[in-house]
């Protein structure tokens, strides 16, 4: 099936580019907040201008190009690689490299610049498996946040206005690591969204991975490699952890004796129910109903 293209309504009125003028970043540097995370440079750039832009060695920024749609290129230690829809590129601090529009095919492409105390942190978190291109599912959402951060950016000489946008920054920053499920999608997002519900009504059951295969209609196989990839976990540890999470309401909003709330979650002894909550929760079933 191929990749859904989102590509930005148009909007010639709206702000295209930004940058964080020296006084503010010297603010920023010096919030206590503020100066975790912040953008120094922002833009969009749409199909119809042809981008070109060369940052120089002694930028002291980490980067973000992201391509909506068409095909571009960006050039790094004089090698030239194509940027296509759906990829994303990450570029440490202190890196020469050039970014161009490709006039067959001209591109939409958001460009931005970062940093902070947890700038380093968050390229590293970004860029995953040691590469520095990558792919993001397309999100109505992500362009919305985007569209949010220009508009209280254009604001910035109200301060909360441009920590309001770094904040949001954090998530705009967080969809492109994306790797859980969208419930708005079909196909096998869709498979693993039946399953969770599966899990959920039948918390108070000991289904096993073949069980829930069967009622989710795929074979255990398959339902196990599905969720490996899309949730970083197998069926069967989610499965115990919203169990986990259901008995840790009941142990903090009812007087139910442990053994009881076992019961509840399926478990035929309360021995097997406390290791696995302690194994989740970090602590012991009595311990946890004690803490305040």
């Amino acid at each position: 099936m191929p990749v859904q293209q989102i590509s930005p309504e148009p909007e010639t009125s709206a702000q295209k580019a930004w940058l964080l003028p020296a006084r503010l970043r010297s603010k920023l540097d010096q919030h206590p907040i503020g100066k975790n995370l912040y953008i120094t440079e922002i833009a969009f750039h749409d199909e119809e201008s042809l981008f070109e832009k060369e940052v120089l060695q002694n930028n002291p920024d980490y980067i973000l190009i992201y391509c909506v749609s068409g095909t571009g290129w960006y050039k790094i230690n004089g090698k030239k690689h194509v940027l296509k829809a759906n990829h994303f590129v990450l570029l440490p601090r202190k890196t020469a490299f050039m970014v161009s529009t490709d006039p067959s095919q001209p591109w939409s492409l958001y460009f931005v610049k970062f940093n902070g105390v947890l700038g380093e942190d968050m390229y590293l978190y970004l860029l995953r498996d040691d590469k520095s291109e990558l792919t993001t599912p397309p999100l109505v959402g992500r362009i919305a946040q985007f569209r949010d951060i220009m508009h209280h950016l254009g604001l910035m000489e109200n301060l909360e206005n441009l920590l309001y946008a770094n904040f949001r920054f954090y998530s705009f920053l967080g969809t492109f690591r994306l790797t859980v499920f969208n419930y708005m999608k079909k196909g096998i997002d869709n498979i693993i969204e039946r399953c969770i519900i599966i899990m959920k009504e039948h918390l108070h059951e000991n289904l096993t991975l073949d069980d829930l295969a069967k009622k989710a209609c795929v074979s255990a196989s398959y339902l196990s490699a599905l969720f490996r990839q899309k949730t970083h976990y197998s069926p069967i540890h989610l499965y115990t952890s919203l169990k986990i999470q259901k008995a840790s309401q009941l142990l903090k909003a009812t007087k139910m004796p442990i053994k009881q709330i076992a019961e509840e979650m399926g478990y035929t002894d309360q021995y097997s129910f406390s290791r696995s909550f302690k194994q989740i929760m970090g602590v012991s079933p009595k311990k946890f109903r004690e803490l305040k």
